[in-house]
């Protein structure tokens, strides 16, 4: 197969990021022209660390398409190369992690000849997909390659349930296939966002793994496995979570008579199968993941340690006041120059807006809260330029804002909001001056 390739650093070319550091390193943050991603690397550190013991792989589709973290340097800190650095539970390569598309196949074997055999798996949902890759020149693309069947659990969202015939027309193309080889079974389950508490994320954690075990089962029934000498299925993996469901499994460390019976899944789960959680958005939280409640609010093995505060989330929009209102309406409202094209457009559950203006420059003090006070600034509303800052609350302890005035926001999702950004700005609260600009993280562009 013939196909033209394209890349993202020709089709879509990046600032150097010598330029970007020379221009922004050493300065105060508040000094950063606006609007401006940033990024505190001291939260995203402690949201990093593991305490469970199955397997990760930091989410690749969101790396690339639609998180912050679409960069270079924080993928090499986030994924340690399991030869070389020898990180325990940490996956080696990458799973490109959006629907196969046959005209990004070119571009997908450019990478696989760089990083070498079984380095990039690709999804499969449908017998075309490997009909597709049968095709693809082993000159292009040497060796074997690796694919993981995406299963439908319920929400629609990508995948073929595991009772289903299309999901048998795969297996049966995988098994007669001599390019492609099942690295495991896949599945992301987007409404987990629907939690409102660390039960309700592990009961969805609980229908992802039940519905990628039938999955497996049912794929490997169709290609004829046989069970090994224990009697049990050859192993292959089930990768799942989305961030609610991936940070629940923090909640099956602590000892209670309700976390048992999901620590005895996963036991009994493990024993057939390879297990890996994947998951995007986890290492700088938003008010998305606030309003899901899916983690413990403080670490089971560190108890001192938060897991769910305002504190533990890293990432903000840098923005200015662009005029204010005092009596445009029954609440006082001011203009930022951020709307939906620096914001996002997505909503959060938990209150009636698009973001919340953090207590910042102060280290900590008084903001909205949806489960609090309910007292603060929040972005009200949205165009496509602006946003509209909405007071919450009595007017009497109004937080007076002036026109050039630099305020950070929390956004509803961090994911979408990163996205409009080319680079963020990083800081780290854990040095002398939680203002200074430690350095910039290019963002990979392109589809």
């Amino acid at each position: 197969m013939q196909t033209p390739s394209s890349n993202a650093p020709s089709a879509y070319p990046s600032p150097s990021v010598a330029a970007l550091q020379l221009q922004y390193v050493g300065n105060n943050v508040k000094d950063v022209q606006t609007p401006a991603a940033v990024i505190d690397a001291a939260v995203v550190r402690r949201n990093s660390a593991d305490e469970v013991d199955v397997g990760f792989r930091a989410h690749v589709k969101t790396h690339k398409v639609a998180c912050l973290f679409a960069m270079l340097e924080y993928l090499l800190k986030q994924v340690a190369d399991d030869t070389n650095r020898q990180a325990p539970g940490r996956r080696g390569g990458f799973e490109a992690g959006k629907a196969l598309l046959p005209s990004a196949v070119p571009r997908l074997a450019a990478v696989a000849r760089i990083l070498g055999e079984g380095t990039v798996g690709l999804f499969t949902d449908h017998p075309a997909h490997i009909k597709l890759l049968d095709e693809v020149d082993d000159a292009a693309w040497p060796g074997t390659i690796p694919v993981w069947v995406n299963i439908d659990v319920g929400d629609h969202r990508e995948g073929v349930p595991p009772e289903s015939g299309q999901l048998a027309d795969v297996a049966y193309a995988v098994a007669a296939s001599k390019r492609v080889r099942l690295a495991g079974v896949y599945t992301h389950l987007g409404t987990s966002y629907g939690s409102s508490s660390p039960d309700e994320a592990l009961q969805y954690m609980a229908r992802e793994l039940e519905g990628l075990e039938k999955g497996a089962i049912s794929f490997l029934k169709c290609t004829g496995a046989t069970p090994t000498q224990d009697g049990q299925i050859p192993k292959v993996t089930l990768s799942l979570g989305a961030t609610p469901t991936a940070t629940a499994v923090q909640n099956i460390v602590d000892g209670t008579e309700g976390a048992q019976k999901y620590r005895e899944m996963l036991d009994r789960i493990k024993q057939s199968f390879d297990l890996e959680i994947h998951a995007g958005v986890y290492p700088v939280m938003d008010m998305q993941q606030m309003a899901a409640r899916a983690r413990p609010t403080q670490s089971a093995v560190n108890p001192a340690q938060s897991l769910l505060s305002y504190s533990d989330l890293g990432f903000r929009l840098l923005v200015e006041v662009a005029s204010t209102y005092s009596e445009r309406t029954d609440k006082p409202e001011a203009l930022v120059a951020a709307g939906s094209i620096a914001l996002g457009r997505e909503p959060c559950k938990s209150y009636p807006g698009w973001g919340v203006v953090t207590p910042w420059p102060e280290k900590s003090g008084s903001h909205y809260d949806p489960e609090g006070s309910k007292t603060g600034w929040i972005v009200g509303s949205i165009s496509q330029e602006h946003g509209v800052l909405a007071w919450e609350g009595a007017k009497d302890s109004v937080r007076p804002l002036e026109l050039g005035q630099k305020l950070m926001l929390w956004p509803n999702h961090a994911c979408i909001a990163g996205a409009n950004h080319g680079w963020y700005v990083v800081v780290d609260s854990d040095k002398a001056d939680p203002n200074v600009v430690q350095d910039v993280w290019l963002r990979w562009r392109g589809w």
